[in-house]
């Protein structure tokens, strides 16, 4: 599997965290689903290899489209590839897609939806894209040219990024009233204007934003009781309260999750260092 994120056109820093490439062959992935977990993100994803399959929780089986907006996820997502894999993600800020996606971010979060359903043109323009090269480098460059004259930046409120830096800054321990009153808004008016920009409440930003934190605090602990330290670092109320958040948001207990160490798990929600 072969990886790599690059760093966004300054036209698009704003809106983008990063753009990343992922290619190789299925049969080398161990697993028959990959679970990918929430990181407070949407993407855009541009298949050049064969799409992947969205397995659902009832078992049924989706045959992802090659070009995808996926939304805020709240709970882990299982994919499985199908073959030659030939991947281009943009990650976005979790605000960033609004300037994008002129759709409501609340009707989108959990869904890997098709473009063409949402932004008919926009999925025209990237099909061009797809068309252009099959090489991903290449893709990347061209995706980087175009997005910018598909940008609304005004549908984003400096208040809710003002905001979304605030969750971010303090891992998401900075209570929710204190974030509204820095911002100087209400917090039902956070609320409301976060469900249609972020696509998620602040409270739930804040959460998956602490989950992040404690997957890497996790990943990384060397002590014999990870759980336990990672409970304490990242500011959970007991240990009790971090098995019942990560179970929610992983789909399985820390330990159990130290133990798949899924490929795809890593690639996309990467904190991979960038490359040009």
């Amino acid at each position: 599997m072969q990886y790599a994120e690059f760093p966004p056109h300054p036209d698009l820093a704003g809106i983008v965290a990063c753009l990343w490439t992922l290619s190789g062959d299925a049969s080398r992935l161990g697993a028959d689903t990959q679970p990918i977990l929430p990181d407070g993100r949407p993407e855009l994803i541009l298949h050049f290899g064969d799409a992947f399959e969205r397995v659902h929780a009832d078992g049924c089986i989706e045959r992802q489209p090659e070009v995808i907006f996926a939304g805020q996820l709240t709970s882990q997502l299982l994919l499985r590839p199908t073959g030659v894999i030939g991947v281009l993600g943009v990650r976005f800020h979790p605000y960033g897609a609004a300037a994008l996606i002129d759709t409501p971010q609340q009707a989108l979060a959990g869904l890997t939806i098709g473009v063409d359903e949402i932004a008919p043109a926009l999925k025209r323009a990237l099909d061009d894209v797809r068309a252009a090269t099959v090489d991903l480098t290449e893709a990347v460059a061209l995706v980087q040219q175009m997005l910018p004259r598909w940008l609304a930046v005004d549908r984003i409120d400096a208040r809710v990024r003002a905001a979304v830096e605030l969750i971010a800054g303090t891992q998401g321990l900075m209570p929710i009233d204190v974030v509204a009153a820095r911002v100087s808004v209400t917090r039902r008016q956070l609320e409301r204007t976060f469900l249609r920009t972020v696509g998620v409440t602040p409270k739930r930003l804040a959460r998956i934003t602490r989950f992040q934190h404690a997957l890497r605090v996790l990943e990384e602990c060397e002590s014999a009781s990870p759980g336990t330290r990672t409970a304490v670092t990242c500011g959970y109320a007991d240990q009790a309260h971090f098995i019942r958040d990560f179970r929610d948001l992983a789909g399985c207990p820390p330990g159990e999750h130290l133990l798949r160490r899924f490929e795809l798990t890593g690639v996309f929600t990467s904190r991979a260092t960038s490359v040009s």
